[in-house]
């Protein structure tokens, strides 16, 4: 009888890797998101529609903060790219196309509320080479083609962005106190000490 190194199967189980056929024992009628046919296979439907999300109040002003408190563009239009995937708005390529206006559109939402900005972590250690690293290599590569393009413009430069996306982050209202300002908390009466 053959016995296995307990500890190599741990290690193996705690690794957080998909377990080989894992992906054959889920339920074909119940398919992931990402699974199927995407949304979304035109480029400019898929910025028109990711645009149109985050100039979502609910969406644009906890982006600005994460921006704001150093989160760098890069690791933001990642994120967007790979949760558009996840939740099967697009494939892997046209994630991977989408970066750059991402990017730029994430600076200009910085710019309009006059946040400075990192385009990526310059810190970053060597890694062994997996699919997550040889995709933030992908995701460096761009972010170094976004530094080059932005040279001594040092915003968005023209023509980045569609016309109609540059138009519509120009009408967004931003609030005028500080985004990083502690929102104020209205004082709350009980029904009883209201009299009624």
């Amino acid at each position: 009888m053959e016995t296995y190194n307990q500890e190599a199967v741990e290690a193996f189980a705690k690794t957080g890797r998909p377990i080989p056929g894992q992906s054959l024992t889920s339920n074909p009628d119940e398919p992931r998101p990402f699974e199927g046919q995407p949304e979304f296979t035109n480029f400019k439907k898929a910025l028109d529609y990711t645009t149109a999300e985050l100039l979502l109040e609910e969406n644009y002003t906890p982006i600005v903060l994460a921006i704001a408190d150093g989160v760098p563009i890069t690791d933001l239009a990642m994120q967007i790219g790979y949760v558009g995937f996840r939740e099967g708005k697009w494939n892997p390529d046209l994630m991977l196309i989408l970066m750059e206006p991402l990017m730029y559109l994430l600076m200009a939402l910085a710019e309009k509320a006059d946040i400075e900005y990192r385009i990526d972590d310059e810190d970053d250690e060597e890694d062994e080479e997996t699919e997550e690293t040889i995709l933030e290599e992908k995701a460096n590569n761009i972010a170094e083609t976004v530094k080059q393009k932005i040279g001594k413009v040092g915003g968005v430069p023209e023509g980045a962005l569609p016309k109609d996306i540059v138009e519509k982050i120009k009408t967004i209202e931003m609030s005028q106190e500080s985004l990083l300002a502690k929102p104020e908390t209205k004082e709350s009466t009980s029904l009883l000490e209201r009299g009624q």
